[in-house]
């Protein structure tokens, strides 16, 4: 009986030992700061093996800003302000620095329910403002809005459809 439970206690060992080291984490993901992103024939290719295509579905996350706003997304009519002399140190991302910012915040947190999907109606390489970014127009169907990709998928403001 004895040597029972010690095969038993080691293969638990075993078990939770291999979980722990080999099994997936909420902290995996397969958008990084470091991931690198690739665009061609009007697909955005990333090095992890993930690609965004027009017409592609994405599922509308839970906002990542202060106040229920997103930070990745935006209106379409929203102008994004350009960095002349650089990148403007209070915005980490271009696409939070962006002209009538209530506005558009009030009307992107109004059209954006999560759980809702949208799908991508574009996508282009935006050098407006710096950083220069991979900008995906999105539809709800009813509206239009402009996002920044990789950020939004970072933020999980935009969630892959599965």
């Amino acid at each position: 009986m004895r040597k029972k439970i010690v095969i038993l206690f080691a293969l638990y060992l075993f078990i939770f030992y291999s979980n722990k080291v080999f099994g997936q984490s909420n902290n995996d993901s397969l958008i990084n700061r470091s991931t690198t992103l690739e665009f061609k024939n009007d697909t955005l290719f990333t090095d992890t093996g993930l690609k965004f295509f027009v017409g592609q579905k994405l599922i509308i996350g839970n906002p990542a800003g202060n106040d229920g706003y997103y930070r990745s997304i935006i209106d379409k009519r929203a102008a994004l302000v350009p960095s002349i002399w650089g990148q403007d140190p209070k915005y980490p991302y271009a696409i939070e620095n962006h002209v009538n910012k209530k506005k558009s915040r009030e009307k992107v947190k109004k059209n954006l329910i999560p759980g809702n999907s949208v799908s991508i109606k574009g996508i282009g390489y935006s050098k407006t403002g710096k950083p220069y970014f991979y900008a995906a127009s999105i539809s709800t169907g009813s509206e239009d809005f402009l996002c920044d990709l990789k950020f939004a998928l970072l933020l999980n403001e935009l969630i892959l459809h599965p």
